[in-house]
């Protein structure tokens, strides 16, 4: 497998509901040795997990800490398998021999930006560590394709000397994001990617994150507990409870709309005056587009 240098490839458009990643009746339980802390939280299992992202998607994960959120992205990353059940990427069967190409093409942004990188390892080097460990490259063969990932998150060079505690957390997510998009991927898994940051950083990412997906057509799975960051930024919901999933559908659909109680709780617990914006925005807004997109003051 070959890799481009320099900008992302052109990617042929297909239709919206032509899937790119999909879960079918995925069944997964955690060794009884790591089991104890997730029982008491719910997500030690899941059952009949069936899940789609379409090509171009935003698509949200919500539901409350322990219910399986992360162990759902660690199927969908190639991390851990299911115990029962198929995932399917671009129309066909994950094999342990597709393993390897596809971890190319499906990339994670994770929750804790810091904690992400490694404290001793300046900043350019981090992020074209992807190429040289995949692709045995020389880091002099790397720089047009990390011009363009630091570019593309809107960071400017001085940051590559850089090492980790030298930058803010808002800098760093978007170095990880960097990181990931230099392989040039189809797929980004997003586990919580805005949780530890600010709202004002929040707000930069999540309008970082859409623009990425809408210049690169990339499709997302935005892993959150936060329903407002989800409903400023995906067309698709699903609702996971204790491993299982209780609700899916289009933002409309799950917000304006929730059929359970378990949803109508969460809703509940977002601030009127915050959630009602949300809803108002829902009924004019196009799902393609984040809601409510502001202007922010300059990355930190």
């Amino acid at each position: 497998m070959t890799l481009p240098i320099g900008p992302p490839r052109v990617r042929t458009p297909r239709p919206s509901t032509e899937p790119i990643l999909e879960l079918r009746n995925i069944d997964f339980c955690y060794p009884a040795a790591r089991r104890s802390t997730a029982e008491v939280l719910g997500g030690a299992r899941l059952t009949k997990i069936n899940m789609s992202i379409r090509r171009g998607e935003a698509h949200g994960l919500i539901g409350e800490s322990g219910s399986g959120k992360s162990t759902i992205a660690k199927l969908l990353l190639g991390l851990t398998a299911p115990q029962a059940g198929q995932i399917f990427f671009d129309g066909e069967l994950l094999t342990p021999a597709r393993l390897a190409a596809f971890r190319l093409r499906v990339q994670p942004v994770f929750q804790n930006p810091i904690d992400a990188l490694n404290p001793a390892t300046p900043i350019g080097k981090q992020i074209i560590a992807p190429l040289l460990v995949n692709f045995k490259m020389k880091s002099s063969g790397c720089q047009a394709r990390l011009a363009a990932a630091i570019s593309a998150v809107g960071l400017s060079g001085e940051i590559l000397g850089k090492l980790p505690h030298q930058i803010s957390g808002g800098q760093a997510q978007r170095v990880n994001i960097a990181r990931a998009l230099i392989l040039d991927p189809e797929v980004l898994i997003c586990d919580e990617p805005v949780s530890a940051l600010d709202m004002t950083v929040q707000a930069q990412i999540l309008n970082l994150l859409s623009d990425l997906r809408e210049s690169r057509g990339l499709s997302l799975l935005f892993i959150s507990h936060d329903i407002r960051s989800v409903a400023y930024l995906c067309s698709e919901i699903t609702v996971l409870k204790r491993g299982t999933i209780v609700e899916s559908g289009s933002r409309e659909q799950v917000l304006l709309d929730p059929k359970t109680d378990y949803m109508k709780s969460l809703l509940r617990a977002v601030p009127n005056s915050e959630l009602g914006l949300e809803m108002e925005s829902l009924t004019s807004k196009p799902c393609s587009q984040p809601i409510g997109r502001r202007h922010l003051p300059a990355q930190r």
